[in-house]
């Protein structure tokens, strides 16, 4: 897709060198990788927390053993 944006020059010649890039092109597509990986991430981890979350939840109507006896 073709598209036309304006870029801070500093920016882009720092996010370059950061990135390794040779082109605009490849920092952008870089820049759009690196998005989709950190918010998948930011998905898998709240979803280990909901599910961490519930287990609490469910464990939490357990009693708890007060003793060796309990068993």
């Amino acid at each position: 897709m073709r598209t036309s944006i304006v870029l801070d020059d500093e920016l882009v010649c720092e996010a370059m060198q950061d990135a390794n890039a040779r082109t605009k092109r490849g920092l952008a597509e870089a820049a759009l990788q690196t998005f989709i990986r950190v918010k998948a991430e930011d998905r898998r981890r709240q979803s280990c927390r909901q599910r961490l979350q519930a287990l609490r939840e469910r464990l939490g109507v357990l009693r708890p053993c007060q003793s060796a006896h309990d068993l």
